[in-house]
């Protein structure tokens, strides 16, 4: 008897072993906790957002801090007014800090500037550029037109001289002709701008002496670097003997410094023994952004500069701008030929 109570005593424990020790959950506490669940979710991923939304505005600001500097800045303009000035044909770029620049979270520096030319005393405005130069150095851009006519002309292009083509004698182009007779058409009240071409290679003094006793300015030279015979350059032909290449550019003298620029509007033909300053800039420039901007055809210039270092610097042309009746004296000089007749804007020479 007392055998089978121990053994009933002992099953009914099993039974009942913690059973109903936690009282079931009613609807509203479950509901509750869920809520609770998500309420917690959602602070939790509004801070994390927050402080994202804190950590990305002190990074900006310090980008902005740092890319605000003077040099910083500086050298991106440089970049820009180096490589696309001396690859243009007197084409300037606007030189302005109140314009802002735009730096990118990726570190990306992006400026929109002003594309002109100097016709006469005035600056006109031609275009724009979008510039991008990244943190590793690479820099491009694009060049939006902004032309006055649907036909109009564009500046240059310059003719390398024959003799390095071909010892066949110069011969009268019909474009020459068209462009001096519409010069000639043009009153007096009216100043220009003309890109011509030297039969034979020169120095820049050389060239600046041919123009010495004429009231104009000059706003770029064509330089030749090589191309055609040395170096491996794409060109094109508008005639038997007319050869077009892609060239280096001797354009008046900037200066860039920690906090700023300067720069000159033209060289003036009585200013002559300048020019070796001059073209000691140039080199300088083309030194240092073959050094420092990874550009299309930076690998090109740099084998320019190796030519111009061991053979010195000569040009082929230049683009002139002052009164038409000046510009229609230079037309006469038999060292020049193949006249192309650009911009033309009311009288603004001094």
């Amino acid at each position: 008897m007392s055998n089978h109570t121990e053994h009933d005593e002992q099953r009914v424990l099993q039974e009942e072993d913690f059973e109903n020790l936690h009282p079931e959950w009613g609807q509203k506490q479950f509901k509750r906790m869920v809520w609770k669940t998500r309420w917690k979710f959602f602070l939790n991923a509004g801070g994390a957002l927050f402080l994202v939304f804190i950590v990305y505005h002190i990074y900006v600001s310090s980008l902005h801090i740092y890319f605000d500097q003077s040099k910083v800045r500086n050298d991106f303009l440089r970049s820009i007014v180096s490589v696309v000035e001396m690859h243009g044909d007197g084409l300037r770029v606007e030189k302005t800090y109140i314009q802002p620049f735009e730096v990118t979270p990726f570190l990306t520096q992006k400026a929109n500037l002003k594309i002109y030319r100097h016709v006469g005393s005035s600056e006109v405005i031609t275009g724009e550029i979008q510039a991008e130069l990244s943190i590793t150095g690479k820099f491009k851009y694009s060049i939006t037109n902004t032309g006055a006519y649907m036909n109009g002309n564009s500046p240059g292009p310059f003719y390398l001289p024959y003799s390095l083509i071909s010892d066949k004698p110069v011969e009268e182009d019909a474009n020459d002709s068209m462009n001096l007779n519409r010069l000639a058409k043009i009153d007096d009240g009216h100043v220009a701008e003309l890109s011509l071409s030297v039969k034979n290679l020169i120095s820049p003094e050389q060239l600046m002496k041919l123009l010495a006793n004429y009231d104009v300015g000059v706003t770029a030279m064509p330089v030749y670097a090589g191309e055609l015979k040395e170096l491996d350059i794409s060109y094109s032909r508008s005639g038997m003997y007319d050869y077009m290449t892609p060239h280096l550019t001797l354009k008046p003298l900037t200066l860039f410094g920690e906090t700023g620029s300067s720069w000159y509007a033209y060289f003036a033909p009585d200013e002559a023994e300048q020019m070796q300053e001059q073209v000691q800039a140039m080199m300088s420039d083309l030194g240092w952004m073959t050094h420092n901007v990874q550009y299309n055809g930076s690998d090109v210039d740099q084998q320019r500069l190796a030519y111009l270092k061991k053979n010195g610097v000569q040009v082929y042309g230049a683009v002139v701008t002052g009164p038409v009746r000046e510009l229609e004296k230079i037309t006469k000089l038999p060292e020049f030929h193949q006249f192309q007749l650009n911009r033309v804007e009311i009288w603004n020479w001094n």
